[in-house]
Order: C-alpha cells, then sequence, then structure tokens
C-alpha cells in the first residue's frame, strides 16, 4: 500500500518537472515544403536579388507556416560544401541579419536570424540544395522569450526564371530554449 501511495504522489509531480525541464532545451524537428519567388532588392548587386519563401511546415510546432528572407551570392569557398553535379556555389550575403518566422499551429510565432550558409546549383539553374544556421530571437505567445541555435536544410527547384518562383522542401534541427 505504501508503494500505491508514493505512486501516487510521485507521478503527478513527474507530469509537473518534465515540462520544466524541457524549457532547458526542447529539441526542434520541422520539414517545411513550399514556394519562394526573388524580391526587386539586392544587397549584392550580382543579378542573385533576396528572396522570400512561403512553406507549410510539420513537426514541433505542429501544423505551423513558415516564412524566410535571404539573399546568396556566387562564393567559390563554398564549393567544398556542394554535391556532385552541383557547380555553382553560393553563400548567404554575410552583412546582413536573415530572418525567418515559424507561425505555430495556436498562432504563436518564433523568430530566427542568420547571415551563414550556403547553397549550391546545377550548372543549368534548375535544382539547388543548401544549408543555413542561425539563432531564434524570441517570438510570441510562450515564444517571447525563446533562444537556441538551428540548422536548415534543404533543396528546390527553379521553375520561373522571370520572378524567380521555386519550388522548396527542407528542415529545420537544433535546441529551443525558454518557450
Amino acid at each position: 500500500m505504501k508503494i500505491l501511495i508514493e505512486m501516487v504522489l510521485v507521478l503527478p509531480m513527474l507530469a509537473f518537472v518534465s515540462p520544466l525541464a524541457a524549457k532547458g532545451g526542447q529539441p526542434v524537428n520541422l520539414e517545411y515544403a513550399g514556394y519562394g519567388y526573388d524580391t526587386s532588392f539586392e544587397m549584392e548587386p550580382d543579378g542573385f536579388p533576396a528572396n522570400l519563401t512561403h512553406a507549410r511546415g510539420k513537426g514541433t510546432f505542429g501544423n505551423s507556416t513558415v516564412a524566410i528572407t535571404v539573399e546568396f551570392y556566387f562564393d567559390e569557398s563554398q564549393a567544398v560544401n556542394c554535391p556532385e553535379g552541383y557547380d555553382l556555389p553560393f553563400g548567404v550575403v554575410p552583412n546582413n541579419m536573415w530572418a525567418f518566422t515559424i507561425t505555430a499551429a495556436n498562432h504563436d510565432q518564433v523568430y530566427g536570424l542568420f547571415n551563414t550558409g550556403y547553397l549550391c546549383m546545377t550548372a543549368d539553374h534548375l535544382h539547388w540544395v543548401g544549408e543555413t544556421q542561425g539563432f531564434y530571437v524570441g517570438g510570441t505567445g510562450k515564444y517571447v522569450d525563446a533562444s537556441g541555435e538551428w540548422t536548415s536544410s534543404f533543396q528546390g527547384m527553379n521553375l520561373e526564371p522571370v520572378t524567380g518562383f521555386r519550388s522548396i522542401t527542407g528542415e529545420v534541427r537544433g535546441t529551443l530554449n525558454g518557450d
């Protein structure tokens, strides 16, 4: 009987403590898919303007939406990251903090910033793969104090060259603190 009473007392305590322990660093796993297009803005005047991506996600934040801004520039030093057949190396334009917003299923948002990463494109400019890394900088609702680090790997296909319309699929992995 004593063991039963102890179990009855301990289980509710564990249910209370587990979410608090998770605040020290919740793993983030988010898969996303969507589309993007070029803007009229170029920080690096090389014909590859900043772009905006809209995607739907699933994972840590439930069914969510993702918005991403970034500009890449031709950067030979990134060739070491490119898989075979992806001959055009690009880096994230580093003199700006690019951003993304994840809007969770309950409409709370988490914000991320980054200025590192790469993109590798095929010689025909059709297919691309890449990766970016950054950190969380707060949000709204339960993510107001969010911090932590993330990495996103992605791939896609350029579909229409006039507006830079493209497809994208990817994933975000990392750790979210303070949620």
